[in-house]
């Protein structure tokens, strides 16, 4: 990847994570905003101190919000982008974007866990879409069923990293992809290998607890992701 991998550190919870995540070069970090499976989600009003002059772009992540509401999350955290968890109406996103021009617009296509076969064609067609409504960056992420229901995002688990691959190969997107999904210090420098995405997002692979970051982790990611960068 030329010019180097990027990172994203998400699901974070605080202002010391914020502050670690920048520390140690990665270049922005992900708060799930009033996602009702999430362990890690605030309220927008919790949110507001981690988006007041970050020392990196902060994205906020959300899911199935009201349209009203995320008219208020933007207007209030001003973040610098907003993540989509599952499917979105691309019309919608397309309105978003014409009323929100400076706030980027980030979609996560899921994946099933590695091992169970995926639909490429349903998958293709709903990158068209996003692509065609004006999304700034894709995220390709795992869903994984926790207690009884899909969860979007936070897992932990990865999904068929060559069938990520296929899929960049073929649509050629114009636009950043970021590969999310179980990954951690151990399994990114392979996942940097295989798939060669634009960026590396991830939560729980270094996180101590569930919204707590580890430092020792977050640096030996960091520190995997910068020599990978470099041998690119």
């Amino acid at each position: 990847m030329k010019g180097g991998y990027k990172a994203k550190i998400c699901g974070t919870t605080n202002l010391e994570d914020v502050r670690l995540a920048a520390d140690e070069g990665a270049d922005c970090f992900g708060v799930v905003i009033e996602v009702d499976f999430s362990s890690r989600s605030l309220t927008v009003e919790e949110a507001a101190s981690l988006f007041s002059d970050p020392p990196i772009p902060g994205v906020a992540l959300v899911f199935k919000m009201k349209a009203e509401r995320i008219e208020t999350l933007i207007e209030t955290l001003d973040p610098f982008a907003v993540q989509f968890l599952g499917e979105t109406d691309p019309a919608f996103l397309k309105d978003l974007k014409k009323a929100y021009p400076s706030v980027e617009l980030w979609q996560s296509v899921h994946l099933p866990e590695a091992g169970e076969e995926t639909d490429l064609g349903h998958v293709r067609k709903t990158i068209d879409d996003y692509l065609r409504a004006g999304v700034d960056s894709l995220l390709f992420d795992t869903v994984a069923m926790s207690k009884g229901r899909k969860k979007f995002g936070g897992t932990g688990k990865t999904s068929d990293w060559n069938v990520v691959k296929r899929l960049m190969d073929a649509i050629r997107s114009p636009v950043p992809i970021w590969l999310a999904g179980g990954i951690n210090p151990e399994n990114v420098g392979n996942a940097l290998d295989t798939v060669d995405p634009y960026g590396i997002d991830l939560c729980s692979g270094v996180e101590s607890d569930p919204g707590k970051k580890d430092p020792g982790k977050v640096r030996a990611l960091m520190s995997t992701i910068k020599e990978k960068s470099r041998d690119g």
